[in-house]
């Protein structure tokens, strides 16, 4: 699956109305397979594995896979093995997501998975530093 290269992996992503994306991250928690594969994907998984983690059918895995991969909630990279069968591995791109009502319309705004501020706030305890 191709994602769009105009979204920079790793980087904090906001959708509006003028995005796609915006409809397409909504419609796809609104679906029970796609938070069900959401709420797997909080390692890296084929979309085999992923279909058994859920329970659901491997053609529902590829289908709800390409609905999330229009949005930033999901995160695509690249399983390599050294035998050159190479597979897709799909992963939960983000951490936090705010929605936001403004006077232009509604923002959904998320923060990657390995947004260095959520790195730094598991260390935000007494005595601890993450420097």
């Amino acid at each position: 699956m191709k994602r769009d290269p105009s979204r920079v992996e790793g980087s904090t992503t906001t959708v509006t109305k003028t995005d796609g994306a915006l409809g397409s991250a909504f419609d796809a928690l609104a679906n029970a397979d796609c938070r069900a594969i959401l709420a797997a994907a909080d390692e890296p998984m084929t979309t085999g594995e992923l279909a058994e983690a859920c329970d659901v059918a491997l053609s529902t895995a590829y289908r709800k896979i390409e609905r999330l991969s229009d949005t930033p909630l999901l995160s695509e990279g690249i399983r390599f093995d050294p035998d050159g069968d190479h597979a897709a591995e799909y992963t939960r791109g983000v951490t936090d997501a705010t929605v936001e009502l403004t006077d232009a319309g509604v923002r959904l705004t998320v923060k990657p998975a390995d947004d260095p501020d959520s790195v730094r706030a598991g260390f935000d305890l007494a005595g601890i530093s993450a420097d």
